[in-house]
């Protein structure tokens, strides 16, 4: 699926288009801190961390509590489920 494609799908879920960015890059690669996802999307850091705490919220991203805070992606089926 062509990347712009999959962003507006994600953006049709109600989520921003830097949230939408930041859960493709989740689902790409795996578990992640915020600071490699503002690397990898080039999103700011401040950004970025608030967009994992709203897809947190919205149920599209776990959080791992460890000496480094990292991120999943739900599964994009759970994901559609869960919305």
């Amino acid at each position: 699926m062509e990347q712009t494609s999959f962003t507006e799908r994600l953006m049709e879920f109600g989520l921003t288009r830097q949230e939408a960015s930041i859960y493709q890059c989740l689902l790409t690669e795996g578990k992640v801190t915020g600071y490699e996802v503002a690397k990898q999307t080039g999103i700011s850091r401040s950004n970025v961390y608030n967009g994992l705490a709203s897809l947190v919220e919205h149920g599209a991203a776990y959080v791992m509590e460890g000496t480094s805070s990292k991120y999943l992606a739900v599964a994009l089926p759970e994901f559609c489920d869960n919305r």
